[in-house]
Parts: C-alpha cells; structure tokens; sequence
C-alpha cells in the first residue's frame, strides 16, 4: 500500500481549498438554480479524492409534508429512475434517512446496504456519499454523489462535503428567497396595474354618468321650461279664445236681444226671424265650446275609453292632413286605468304631430297591443327618416317629453330612423299589477 507523503496531504488540503472556492464562486453566479446546482455537482464529481462517479443529483425539501422532491441530475439517469424518485418520504432509502437525521451517510454498496431499500431495472452496484443541505440548521435538501463500490473513503469528505451543503442550502435559501420577493414584487405590479386600471375605468365610468346627468339635467330642465311655457301658451290661447269667440258670441247676443226689445211692437215675422239667428249664433257657440273643451281633453277618452279616443284621434288626423293612417288595436277593448289611458293617449297625439310635422310622410301604420303585463305603441311612418342626432337631442321636447311620460310608469320609448326609409316609435308601459 502507498504512503502517503506531506507532500500528497498539502497538495489535497489544497484541492480542498480549491473545490471550496469554485462550488462558492459557483453559488455566487448569476446563473437560474438548476444551472447553478449542475455547476456545483460537476465541481465535486472533478474531485478526485471523493472518488465520486459522472452521477449525482439534488433533492429539495418540503418541510411541511415530510418529502424530498427531485430538482436536477446530471449524469445518465433512466426514465424508471426519474420517474420513481419523484418524490421521496423521509425516513425512506439512504436519502429520505439523511433528510429525517439531519447527518452524511455514506454507503459501500446499493445491493449490501439494507438502506437502500429502492431498486431499478438495469441498477449497476455503487456507492453513495448522502450529504443533507442545511441552512442556520434547516434542512433545505438533499445532495446524493454515485460512487464506486466499497470506496477507500476520503477521511476528509465528512468536512468538505458537510461544508458545501452548507453553502448550498444557504444559495438555495437565498435564492429561494429572491424569487419570493420577485414574485411578490410582481404580484404588487400587477395588483398596482390592475387598481389604475380600475380607477380609469371608474374615472371614465364617473365621466360618462356626469355627461348622462349632465345631459339628462340639461333635457329635465328644458322639458320644465317648455311646460311652464307651453301651460303660460295655453292660458293665452284658451283666453283669447273666450274673449274672441265666446266674447263676441255673446256681445252679439246681447245686441241682438236689444234689437229684438226694441222692436217688440214691429210685424211677428221679422221678430221670429231675428230670434232664428239668436239660435244659430248659440248653436255655433257651443260648438265652439265643445271643439276648445276637445283640445283641452277629449270628453271621449273618459266616456268611451282609450281605444275609442285613438281611433277618434287617428280619424281627426287623417282628415286634417290626407296622411292615410292604418290603426290596429288588439285585443278591441284595452283595460287600463284612467292614468296610463291619457299616458298613452297623449304619446300618441304628440307622435301624430311629430309626424305632421317633419315626416313628410304619406302612410302611418300603428299598433297598439296589450299583454298580460304592459301596453304596447308601435307607430311607423313611411317618410323621410329621423336623424340619429335629433333622437338624443336634449332640445327635442317632443322626445323627451314622450319618454318622461313613459317613464313615470317604469315604461321606456325607442325611435329610430333611416334616411328615405321613415321613423319607428316603439313605447313600453307596464301596465297596473293585478
């Protein structure tokens, strides 16, 4: 047997010093783990006093269920191998017994060592060194180097490699580490991202409800102005009327009486006729009356009932434009209260003059339908088409005055137009809950 020399003891302790630099100088790269790992394996696999073969491996450890999972080889390894080594308990074969006692355990060979308790197809005999990778005394993993059977043990491999797992398990923490503040940097990147992008979305939702408001504001205020002006027109209009028609009817009429007084003594037949045209100035006046008191409200949407005051309206539009008007009602009879009748109506009427007045059509076609929960209008002209804009124009009255009166009742209205091709009116009213 060869002695060994000083000589050959400082130039190992200086090999020691050696693979200790390069495995720190490896940990210290800026290279992913798995390569780092490698790197490390193959620095110890050069060392020739391990007497260690091409094959080694690292296992990490999770402490909370107990197991060692594999992370990286190098050296041919089998597909069995890696498939079964997986995972492995602790306590189970050579490393799972370095994962649980903390301690190196070395092993002469795989098929004498009780320990060893996995086997594979085609397993040749070696050797271990089973080195546990520590930090500040918690076990990070396990480092397995293949040797040659029944080795002459390097009387120094307890120090040296209990040293590099220890400067293996602290790289693995650190870096383990790092990628935990990587990853919970970019999870606050993320969640920093998401928030601005949330507070854009409500930035720009707030500015699209101030503009609705805004807008819904300016048409409510428009709408108040025009009834207020459209009450101050009516007065005037009813005013003027009574004193023209009215006033003059009956200051005739007071005339005429006078004449008669004074002629009381004249032939009968000249009193008779003077008094016929008293009843024909009367009759004319109370057909005046009768027309302003329709226009205030037709007396036949309380007597008769919506569907007749729509067909009433639809005959008077008809003769009064030449506009032909097609009116379907289904079912004949419409059983709504009193308050949705003039709703209703009132749409209606205030779509007939929407028509009159800037359709330039020549046919109407509406329909009214009731079902078990609301009331349809359906009124299509067959004129020039409304224009997108006037739709939500804030100064269309007539508009938002229609759909202010639907709205009362939960109802809601639609129009839209196409140029050449006419206008649809769609209205929605839920009707009385039974």
């Amino acid at each position: 047997m060869k002695s060994t020399t000083p000589q050959d003891t400082l130039g190992t302790i200086a090999r020691e010093y050696q693979v200790l630099h390069e495995v720190a100088r490896a940990l210290q790269s800026s290279e992913e783990t798995i390569t780092m790992l490698k790197q490390v394996m193959k620095i110890l696999i050069q060392f020739e006093e391990l007497k260690v073969e091409s094959k080694a491996g690292i296992f990490l450890a999770d402490e909370e269920k107990k197991v060692l999972r594999l992370f990286t080889t190098v050296g041919s390894f089998t597909q069995e191998f890696l498939e079964r080594e997986k995972e492995v308990p602790y306590g189970d074969c050579l490393c799972g017994r370095a994962a649980a006692s903390g301690e190196l355990l070395t092993s002469d060979s795989c098929f004498t060592d009780a320990r060893h308790e996995r086997t594979f197809t085609d397993m040749t005999a070696h050797g271990h060194y089973i080195i546990p990778l520590k930090s500040r005394e918690r076990l990070v993993g396990v480092m397995f180097l293949y040797t040659s059977i029944n080795p002459s043990w390097y009387k120094h491999s307890q120090e040296v490699l209990l040293s590099i797992g220890g400067l293996v398990g602290d790289a693995v923490v650190r870096l383990q580490n790092e990628e935990q503040i990587r990853t919970h940097r970019r999870a606050l990147e993320q969640e920093v991202t998401e928030r601005k992008q949330i507070e854009q979305e409500l930035m720009k939702y707030r500015d699209q409800l101030e503009d609705q408001v805004e807008k819904r504001t300016e048409q409510l205020r428009d709408l108040s102005n025009r009834l207020q002006t459209i009450r101050e027109e009516e007065k005037a209009r009813i005013a003027r009327e009574v004193h023209d028609e009215l006033g003059q009817s009956l200051t005739a009429l007071k005339l005429d009486l006078a004449w008669v007084e004074r002629r009381l003594h004249e032939p009968e037949e000249a009193v008779r006729e003077k008094i016929k045209s008293l009843y024909d100035l009367i009759e004319s006046t109370i057909e005046r009356v009768q027309i302003i008191s329709a226009e205030l409200r037709p007396r036949i949407l309380d007597v008769l009932g919506v569907c007749e005051a729509l067909r009433w309206q639809t005959g008077e539009f008809q003769e009064r434009t030449g506009i032909m008007c097609e009116l379907t009602i289904r079912p004949d009879a419409l059983v709504l209260d009193p308050e949705r009748s003039t709703t209703l109506f009132r749409i209606y009427q205030e779509a007939l003059t929407n028509v009159a007045r800037h359709a330039e059509a020549s046919r109407i076609d509406v329909r009214c339908e009731q079902f078990s929960d609301r009331v349809e209008l359906e009124v299509i002209d067959n004129g020039q088409g409304i224009d997108e804009k006037k739709v939500s124009d804030s100064h269309s009255l007539g508009l938002a005055g229609m759909r202010e009166r639907a709205l009362v009742w939960g109802g809601d209205v639609h129009i839209a137009g196409q140029p050449d091709r006419g206008t649809r009116l769609f209205v929605r009213i839920p009707t009385a809950s039974t």
